[in-house]
């Protein structure tokens, strides 16, 4: 059970690790929980003890999010997509960053590469994922991956249409 005491070791654990520190699955459900205890307490009770638990308790879940949120973004520049030390819901943010990074990648490596002009036909397609792909170096060198059965992806043309003919994916 999340109390006080362990939402502050977590903040500290945060801060300290320059990788995401594991967390339980259900930690923001729990943390809005805790919260929502001590605002009760602290309005039961009319405390300045019980009201400034309840700002501090506030404060250090918004601090440990934006913590992980630097964190998760920082991975998806560097192009991961997965880690079991995130929540469910940092997951797929981490998954949609990658996604857009990739993407983006994509659109200015087309441009560079075959000197085209920004505005012309895209380089990139969105499909979904049919089976579990483990990470793979594609054309390019660049990873991608792991896919897992029914992500929903934005690849370069190339990776698409390679992952189509297989039939690992469907285009959307």
């Amino acid at each position: 059970m999340l109390n006080y005491v362990l939402l502050r070791d977590i903040q500290k654990k945060e801060s300290e690790s320059a990788a995401v520190v594991r967390l339980e699955p259900a930690f923001y459900e729990d943390a809005a929980k805790l919260i929502a205890d001590r605002k009760q307490a602290a309005l039961d009770s009319g405390s300045i003890l019980a009201i400034k638990e309840y700002e501090n308790a506030r404060k250090i879940v918004a601090a440990i999010q934006m913590k992980r949120e630097e964190k998760i973004v920082l991975m998806a520049v560097r192009g991961e997509r997965d880690s079991p030390s995130l929540t469910r819901d940092e997951a797929g943010l981490l998954g949609e960053l990658a996604d857009r990074i990739a993407s983006s990648r994509a659109r200015v490596s087309d441009i560079w590469n075959n000197g085209r002009e920004a505005g012309s036909a895209p380089s990139t397609r969105k499909v979904r994922i049919l089976k579990d792909i483990e990470a793979y170096s594609g054309i390019d060198k660049a990873v991608y991956g792991p896919f897992r059965t029914g992500e929903e992806r934005i690849l370069p043309m190339s990776e698409a249409d390679w992952l189509l003919k297989s039939r690992l994916a469907e285009l959307l």
